[in-house]
């Protein structure tokens, strides 16, 4: 994986040849990763971010899934009915 500071983008010559050659790049700012830049033909714009967004998706629903193992269901149950009441629990 290779990684570009956003001030390696004015270089764009050096990037295109970059990301041709790695087919995706980490871009940082103050040496924080913060986007990632994919390859893509333009006939596969839509299916690409649709896939990159399942992706990212699967990613988010692992993550609660995560962060609620070990939850009771009775838990999860008073959770719900407080939000969908909109007190606070």
């Amino acid at each position: 994986m290779t990684y570009i500071g956003v001030n390696e983008l004015k270089q764009s010559k050096k990037m295109w040849e970059t990301l041709a050659r790695e087919k995706e790049l980490i871009l940082t700012k103050d040496g924080k990763p913060g986007a990632l830049i994919l390859e893509i033909s333009p006939e596969g714009v839509e299916a690409t971010v649709a896939a990159v967004r399942r992706a990212l998706f699967s990613e988010s629903v692992s993550a609660a899934r995560a962060r609620a193992a070990g939850v009771s269901p009775a838990e999860i149950e008073r959770q719900v009915t407080a939000v969908r009441s909109g007190s606070r629990a």
